[in-house]
């Protein structure tokens, strides 16, 4: 029964509880419910027989109406933004995207956003009913027609048992759900408490979370504790460019390098196969952050944090297969107390965030520290990280930008770019748990894990066999092309498909490409001057095929290095 428990909580990716869901607010819905985040069937079959109905014009992509311009009837577009300034004589669809309405527009019947959010001026007006569903509608083309086709992956993707109490303006909730991924040193976290949500005024948004964390490995040391926290108060202003205030408060185990596989693939890794592709530490502090998104494709936050981080043993839970196995040990940190200043850009004209087809993302973070009291890791030798001052004079600069380009080629056919590039600014060596490295299922498929990572010359026992990621910098770029094989797979096949229960549409062929390499700022032999990067045969680099099925899939790629075998790889999300 443990067994079972367990493997159904890992269904739910680590973001799960992180993430702002829309709130629709039903007072006849008190109770005890197992949500997962799903369009409406109601709601769904609505936006679906407006888009087919003969008096709708239909459109497809970015949509602006400009001032002073007037469409007269009613209007669908699908994986929109919609920009309107203008005026619409009749109602207004927008699926799976953003509505943006400028100052002076007007829709003269309702307006309904699936799959979106909903921002406009106090001089812009919905004369009919205007209605947001967070929750993306899954459909598929046929002709002309749109048919409804629920994505499974989403539906059952993340499930959370709570206790719900709502009224007119707030919901509050009694939860208890996932709170990170299964791991070597805590097993599988999970988080309980009251949560609430309270919409002040049409434009203004208060949510308060008090989340216990109970950690179901045992046995963990005074440094953590078996218990830990989130407490997080967020107050959101505004509708169109708002602005966000929020405190957090926290005891938490964090990861090191999670900008690599997500939460969920790694969670299963750890419980199937004894295989944890992250490290931890203990982290517990406070944090303020401002976010203010001055245009609807552009985000920016400023973040102050104040952290305690110390080093975490990995412990024995259980797993599926393997199970005589010891785990890789998780590497020890230079502990301290943090003080860190943040800032953070994101640009983002996706179709879609989840399933993106056309579009950009970017973001960009640069962050400062400073430590009054560092404690350094013995054991690491100059070559790899030179001295780390102890006076209290320790600081250091970091940054990561990450840029992602999705393409359409032909009717089926995407072509996807990535580019990552971060690591060391300046200032005093990074401590470990900041420090970088490439190999592994992702995002260099082709190589071992950490097969470029700085960490050769490390050999105290202290750190034993567990495989740190020691590089100051990455440079990584990533392609692939995606063509669809439609097999249109139905559970109920016919020309009346308004009862199926699922259908399963066919599968993503991919090809991709990954080049790039880590390693050591400085000069000297084996370092890189900071005004540099290395040399392109230096550079390590893999090629792949592999078969995506809605975000399900199997890769097999070969290294462009002599000596390495070709590796499969199991995904449970896209690449990128």
């Amino acid at each position: 029964m443990k067994t079972l428990l367990l493997a159904l909580a890992l269904a739910v990716p680590a973001g799960a509880l992180a993430q702002d869901t829309a709130i629709v607010i039903n007072p006849e819905t008190n109770g005890v419910h197992l949500t997962p985040p799903e369009l409406p069937r109601q709601v769904a079959d609505s936006a679906i027989a407006f888009f087919n109905s003969s008096g709708t014009s239909r459109l497809v992509g970015r949509t602006e109406i400009p001032a002073g311009a007037v469409w007269r009837g009613d209007v669908a577009v699908r994986n929109g933004p919609v920009i309107l300034a203008g005026r619409i004589e009749g109602s207004l669809l927008v699926i799976n995207g953003d509505l943006v309405l400028k100052p002076g527009a007007v829709v003269t019947g309702t307006a309904l956003v699936v799959g979106g959010e909903l921002s406009g001026s106090d001089s812009s007006r919905v004369e009919g009913k205007a209605r947001v569903y967070y929750e993306a509608l899954g459909f598929r083309m046929k002709g002309d027609s749109l048919q409804y086709s629920p994505n499974l992956r989403r539906r059952y993707g993340q499930l959370a048992a709570e206790y719900v109490f709502n009224t007119p303006e707030t919901r509050s909730a009694l939860t208890i759900a996932t709170g990170g991924t299964y791991d070597r040193v805590e097993g599988l976290p999970l988080v309980f408490g009251p949560v609430f949500d309270w919409q002040v005024d049409p434009r203004d948004h208060l949510r308060l979370d008090a989340l216990g964390v109970f950690r179901t490995a045992g046995d963990l040391t005074g440094a953590r504790g078996d218990l830990g926290y989130r407490l997080r108060a967020d107050l959101r202003v505004g509708r169109y460019r708002p602005v966000s205030l929020a405190f957090s408060a926290f005891n938490v185990v964090s990861p090191v390098e999670d900008w690599t596989l997500s939460g969920s693939e790694v969670g299963w890794g750890s419980f199937l196969f004894r295989r944890d592709y992250r490290d931890y530490y203990a982290n517990q502090g406070v944090a303020i952050k401002v976010s203010a998104q001055p245009e609807r494709q552009v985000t920016a936050d400023l973040e102050w944090r104040k952290e305690s981080q110390r080093s975490i043993a990995s412990l024995d839970p259980f797993s599926m297969f393997r199970n005589d196995e010891v785990w890789r040990p998780n590497p020890p940190i230079d502990g301290g107390h943090f003080h860190t200043l943040a800032l953070g850009v994101t640009f983002d004209t996706r179709n879609d965030p989840d399933e993106p087809t056309t579009g950009w993302w970017a973001r960009l973070r640069v962050e400062r520290s400073t430590s009054p009291d560092v404690a350094p890791q013995t054991g690491v030798p100059a070559f790899v990280r030179p001295a780390i001052p102890t006076d209290g004079s320790y600081e250091f600069s970091r940054f990561f930008l990450e840029a992602r380009s999705y393409q359409r080629i032909g009717g089926f056919g995407r072509a996807n770019l990535r580019m990552i590039f971060g690591g060391r600014l300046g200032g005093d060596p990074l401590p470990l748990q900041d420090r970088l490295s490439l190999g592994g299922p992702d995002p260099m498929a082709g190589y071992p894990f950490r097969y470029s990572a700085c960490n050769k010359e490390i050999v105290d026992p202290a750190f034993g066999a567990s495989q740190p990621a020691a590089c100051d910098r990455v440079l990584l770029f990533q392609g692939e092309y995606r063509g669809h094989i439609n097999l249109r797979w139905a559970y109920n096949p016919g020309e009346d498909q308004s009862g199926l229960l699922y259908r399963l549409e066919g599968p993503d062929l991919v090809v991709f490409g990954d080049a790039g390499q880590a390693w050591l700022v400085g000069n000297g032999p084996g370092r890189i001057p900071s005004n540099r990067i290395p040399t392109l045969g230096s550079w390590i680099a893999d090629l792949g095929l592999g078969i995506d099925w809605g975000g399900v899939g199997l890769y097999a790629a070969k290294a462009v290095t002599l000596g390495q075998p070709v590796r499969l790889t199991l995904r449970l999300r896209h690449r990128f």
